[in-house]
């Protein structure tokens, strides 16, 4: 497994080539301008240390809009840190999993029809009733790299194994690309799908915003 920082380069660069977003650089650490509906831009730095993580929060003060998110193997020497004012916890519980890319075969329930919906660099995946979207996910190849991204399945499809096709209908598609690996950004709730699945976890992630 690579060290810290070249994964986390390699998953926001792979990121960032998924949804067609800019990437800048701000005190030395990716500035990625996610323009989402959630927020703005989300700065994001591997193991900075406390002091400098501490420092950096200012970019992020009172801006509701601006993210900040630390990624190392054990984040708690940061869950300690006084936020100063104006700077609040966003997530606290996201993962940056890893896995090597194996082709498995996942057939879905005949009443879903699967949707593919390509889009500048990435490929989406939609599992539909007539009239829901039952479950969906996303996935883009930089290089070797295949990034895995808002994998979701509607809370009333839920415990019918859709998560896990979507997942492997997406890696099959990445590996006709070329992908090797993967890597995604997990929920606490969508870590142990993936852990079913033989995704390992690599680092641990904390974000701030704005308040």
């Amino acid at each position: 497994m690579p060290d810290a920082t070249v994964l986390t380069e390699r998953w926001v660069a792979a990121w960032a080539h998924v949804r067609g977003i800019e990437v800048t650089e701000l005190d030395g650490w990716p500035l990625v301008h996610t323009r989402s509906r959630t927020r703005e831009s989300e700065l994001i730095c591997t193991d900075p240390g406390p002091e400098a993580f501490s420092a950096l929060m200012r970019h992020v003060a009172d801006d509701p809009r601006a993210m900040l998110t630390v990624i190392a193997e054990d984040v708690k020497p940061y869950a300690v840190l006084e936020l100063p004012p104006g700077v609040r916890v966003d997530r606290d519980d996201e993962t940056l999993m890893t896995t090597t890319l194996t082709a498995t075969s996942v057939a879905h329930d005949t009443e879903f029809a699967a949707r593919w919906d390509i889009t500048g660099s990435s490929v989406t995946l939609r599992l539909e009733t007539s009239d829901h979207v039952a479950a969906e996910g996303t996935v883009g190849v930089l290089d070797e790299t295949a990034v895995f991204d808002a994998i979701e399945t509607s809370p009333a499809f839920q415990r019918r194994g859709l998560g896990s096709c979507v997942m492997a209908m997406l890696t099959s598609y990445a590996l006709d690309r070329g992908a090797t690996d993967g890597v995604l950004a997990a929920t606490a709730q969508g870590r142990a799908l993936y852990e079913a699945l033989g995704w390992d976890v690599a680092l641990e992630m904390r974000s701030l915003m704005g308040a």
